[in-house]
């Protein structure tokens, strides 16, 4: 294994004696890891099968399929599953607790294959394991920092190719491939992984113009109208013009991890209104950046950001329009792009030092374009740091003078 693995071998070891801590307190005797994200993080590999983790015991993968990369990529020990109707007797032999509730990550797990451990384990009760692995992920290590500081270095060299791309008469579509394309040369891995449901998302949203206003299927401010019914996001084939708002919304994933950011751009300068939004825009996450330490409500930023856009008249505009107004500022980011903490006004709790949220104030008019920006920052104990830091614009492109 690199050097890089080796570090990664170490946080796998502080990663599963915290989960196996947080089992205990909540009386779970162990817990059987399915979902790819969660068993990445805990294991160090996506091969197929059921990881099984318990207080006091190391880490045990179960594997149907790709045994012998994933003896590779673990530093777990690996043990072959052809049915899985043997998993409770290899559970068993293996030392793991034989009664007390087992973990199951039920905010994703599909019904089937709930039922299928309901079969398995038809003595043993079932709760939900999951979103305490949710919590534990949402604060980062050192190595995970690392790890998505590389991202954000990918994410900079994305928004310079938007800028150089950007010209009068380029379809969206074509600026959005263009984009990929530069962040795949640069290291992006293509893929991001999110959780929710129905949640698929592909990078990067080059939003020019109308389109860009129009709401997306997945639980966002922004989203555009895309290519066809059938995806329902992304660029709709809009030929750039001058004036045109052009939303740079795009994550990228490097070695698994995210980082996530918006720009807006523009061909001369933005009509009045949309100048004063995403002027507006950049004041609001200023403001969240003053704010966030660790110790902070997460439920007073969403409060305080529509306070904000309600005070400069723009309130009906802000994270939506109409009955596709999102209730929420940011989220989480991490291995999935959809992590935890959600900044709502219903969230509880405090942040953290050590979690990574996307901040992203948008204002979105129909008809005419969207504009915003996002960043996401590391949760200190004092100042945030800016993993996307670049100009917050808008960026003017090609004006005279």
């Amino acid at each position: 294994m690199s050097q890089m693995a080796d570090g990664l071998r170490d946080d796998l070891k502080r990663r599963a004696q915290r989960y196996g801590e947080v089992l205990a307190a909540e009386g779970i005797a162990f817990a059987l890891v399915q979902q790819t994200t969660d068993k990445y993080y805990l294991s160090g590999t996506v091969q197929q099968g059921f990881l099984a983790v318990a207080p006091g015991l190391d880490p045990l993968l179960f594997c149907r399929k790709g045994m012998d990369r994933a003896q590779e990529e673990t530093p777990w020990q690996v043990r072959p599953l052809d049915r899985p109707k043997d998993l409770p007797e290899l559970l068993r032999q293996s030392g793991f607790p034989s009664e007390g509730p087992i973990g199951c990550e039920a905010d994703v797990l599909p019904m089937q294959l709930w039922q299928q451990m309901t079969r398995l384990f038809p003595d043993r009760a079932l709760v939900d394991g999951g979103m305490a692995l949710r919590q534990v992920r949402q604060v980062k290590s050192p190595f995970e920092l690392g790890e998505m500081r590389l991202a954000a270095k990918i994410w900079r060299g994305m928004m310079d190719e938007t800028a150089r791309q950007i010209r009068p008469g380029l379809d969206d579509h074509l600026l959005s491939i263009a984009v990929d394309a530069h962040g795949r040369h640069l290291g992006g891995q293509g893929l991001m992984r999110t959780r929710g449901f129905n949640f698929e998302y592909f990078a990067p949203h080059t939003l020019a113009g109308p389109p860009g206003a129009v709401p997306a299927h997945f639980d966002g401010p922004t989203g555009g109208l895309g290519p066809h019914a059938a995806i329902g996001q992304g660029s709709a084939h809009v030929a750039i013009e001058p004036g045109m708002p052009i939303l740079a919304d795009f994550g990228v994933g490097c070695r698994g991890y995210v980082a996530d950011g918006t720009r807006t751009f523009c061909l001369g300068e933005l009509p009045p209104l949309l100048a004063r939004a995403a002027a507006v825009a950049v004041d609001i996450l200023q403001e969240a950046e003053e704010t966030l330490r660790a110790g902070a409500p997460i439920s007073e930023f969403f409060r305080q950001a529509v306070a904000h856009a309600e005070a400069e008249g723009l309130g009906e505009h802000f994270m939506g329009y109409g009955r596709d107004r999102v209730r929420f500022l940011g989220h989480g980011i991490g291995l999935e792009l959809d992590e935890l903490p959600v900044l709502t006004p219903n969230a509880q709790g405090t942040f953290e030092a050590g979690m990574v949220v996307a901040i992203e104030p948008k204002f979105v008019f129909p008809g005419v374009g969207a504009v915003g920006v996002e960043d996401s920052f590391v949760v200190r104990n004092g100042s945030p740091e800016v993993l996307t830091d670049y100009p917050r614009g808008p960026i003017l492109l090609g004006r005279k003078g």
